[in-house]
């Protein structure tokens, strides 16, 4: 299930990265899953944690990937860990929803995304109420906001 935080929390302080490179583990990216999450939100192929193939940025480590993608890879590998949302395009949402499917997560949200897939189901942690679909969950999010 999808767990949303929102309203008044902790401020966002943008350091998925730090919070990423000291916690992530080389084996992750042999994941298929993982994987496939890269190629879609960031168009990169991984070899290794350390040799990602980006159509950009040519090779590259781990360290050069997304904000995104590096919140979902943790959401996936680490589902126990609360995530900001922030860093997360909307064409994050989709894997997010896999992954909410797959484990319980949680993310927190200081925005409103512009569009949830329609068959997301999300749970407001703040009262317990359970939206589904996209106009659910989007007005959810901005009347806590």
């Amino acid at each position: 299930m999808l767990r949303i935080k929102t309203g008044p929390i902790e401020p966002y302080d943008g350091s998925i990265n730090a919070i990423f490179r000291n916690n992530y583990e080389d084996e992750w990216f042999d994941d298929p899953f993982v994987k496939d999450m890269v190629m879609e939100i960031d168009k990169s192929e991984v070899i290794s944690a350390n040799l990602i193939i980006s159509p950009v940025l040519g090779p590259v480590s781990y360290e050069k990937l997304s904000g995104g993608v590096k919140v979902l890879i943790m959401l996936y590998k680490m589902p126990e860990m609360e995530q900001w949302a922030t860093s997360c395009g909307d064409n994050c949402l989709p894997a997010m929803v896999k992954i909410a499917r797959i484990h319980d997560i949680t993310v927190k949200y200081s925005h409103c995304p512009d569009r949830f897939p329609d068959d997301v189901e999300a749970e407001f942690i703040d009262t317990g109420e359970i939206a589904r679909g996209d106009k659910e969950v989007g007005l959810g999010i901005l009347k806590r906001l």
